[in-house]
């Protein structure tokens, strides 16, 4: 049977314990208000018949890349020159280790995540014949405006790292033989900007109402891009 003194000490505990779950429960509280809250819709205009380019976001559910067709990149862009007879890009973006790697060693990814940790582009030319090594690959269309087209290579352009004569610096061989490259990228890749959450910036960008805090998987941004319903450029 406990004495007074014994059960004094219990409360005493009790209390202190009371603050470190409150401050806990607080911070999960504004971790998923920070990542879930809504977000205002990008003030950029939407597809219309006459104004629409088509972008395709691919997945295999884990990674994304977004196809763009290059007549969007200006003519002496650093892309344009890498592969002048592309007539679109298949664009991916993530951490320079890892994502030259199969993607199935543990401990590579664990490193990824852990800044600051560099990052790379990875560009293929023909985007459609190129995504088949996501394998497998969902193809998803994504409508927008000239003006969100333009914002979109505004974004690559703020993190496309560019030698002295203005040309994209290579890295290492892509993963589409022959006709992909991995090249230097500016940011830093981390948990709360992984290779979707980048993807989901470029959507933003481009104008697609998605959510850019999330976005950790491809599939759940798939999704998201779907729901807009651009699927297609206006007739």
């Amino acid at each position: 049977m406990g004495v007074p003194g014994e059960i004094a000490g219990e409360r005493r505990g009790f209390v202190k314990r009371r603050p470190i779950a409150t401050g806990l429960l607080v911070a999960i509280c504004a971790l998923f208000t920070y990542l879930y809250f809504p977000m205002p819709a990008p003030d950029v205009a939407r597809a219309r018949a006459g104004d629409c380019v088509e972008l395709h976001l691919y997945s295999n559910g884990f990674h994304s890349d977004i196809g763009a067709p290059a007549s969007i990149f200006p003519e002496d862009h650093a892309l344009r020159r890498l592969y002048p007879d592309a007539r679109s890009f298949l664009i991916g973006w993530g951490e320079e280790h890892f994502y030259q790697s199969p993607g199935t060693d543990l401990m590579l990814g664990l490193d990824a995540i852990i800044p600051p940790s560099a990052t790379v582009f990875h560009i293929a030319y023909n985007a459609a014949p190129s995504s088949v090594y996501l394998g497998p690959t969902d193809d998803t269309g994504i409508a927008v405006s000239r003006e969100g087209a333009a914002a979109f290579v505004a974004l690559v352009d703020k993190y496309l790292a560019l030698d002295a004569a203005g040309a994209a610096i290579p890295v290492a061989r892509g993963k589409v033989i022959g006709r992909s490259m991995f090249l230097r990228s500016r940011g830093s890749f981390h948990l709360f900007n992984v290779c979707n959450h980048w993807m989901a910036k470029a959507l933003r960008a481009a104008g697609v109402n998605v959510n850019t805090r999330a976005s950790w998987l491809a599939g759940p941004l798939v999704e998201q891009a779907r729901r807009q319903g651009l699927d297609r450029c206006p007739t």
